[in-house]
């Protein structure tokens, strides 16, 4: 038996697929996508490198720290120039180059949200005629590397840093 073709269905032609959808050109969504996330990583270099700028006189004071021979009998008025040295960093030098004695103490106290009076205490032992001991000469470079490392970058060096747009130093 021969099935009888249907004259109606002979017209009627095989079914066929749409064409492949390609990937060119994306989607407004992956563009939107992409563009957001260059934005973001250029606004992340730009910050890290703001942040190792800002941070610089920071490392090269904890180098200097960390290569002040302790056996120098200037050893606590070394330490004393280079916390001052590394505050000149990030504030005006008329600010902090004039501090001596009580002052320069109070002033090391007050940028730190955790005052250090050892530090202060060791520092002025300096202008003592007897040299400062081992102990005291290793309580003094720690003191003075926690100082660092919680002070700097000033909180005024921050706000001038924040609100500085361009890359020239403000006028003291």
């Amino acid at each position: 038996m021969s099935n009888p073709i249907n004259p109606a269905l002979a017209s009627m032609q095989d079914i066929q697929t749409p064409a492949e959808i390609g990937v060119w050109p994306l989607a407004y969504g992956y563009w939107l996508s992409l563009v957001i996330i260059i934005i973001v990583t250029a606004l992340l270099i730009v910050w890290i490198k703001k942040r190792r700028q800002i941070s610089a006189a920071k490392r090269v004071a904890l180098k200097e720290l960390a290569a002040i021979d302790q056996n120098s009998p200037q050893f606590a008025v070394e330490v004393s120039s280079l916390l001052k040295r590394a505050a000149m960093s990030y504030t005006c030098r008329e600010h902090v180059a004039q501090l001596s004695g009580d002052d320069w103490y109070q002033w090391l106290n007050a940028q730190v949200d955790k005052p250090q009076d050892e530090l202060g205490k060791l520092l002025a032992l300096r202008f003592q005629k007897a040299q400062l001991n081992q102990d005291e000469k290793m309580a003094l470079k720690q003191h003075a590397q926690n100082w660092l490392k919680a002070a700097l970058p000033l909180a005024s060096a921050k706000a001038n840093a924040i609100s500085n747009t361009t890359s020239e130093a403000k006028q003291c």
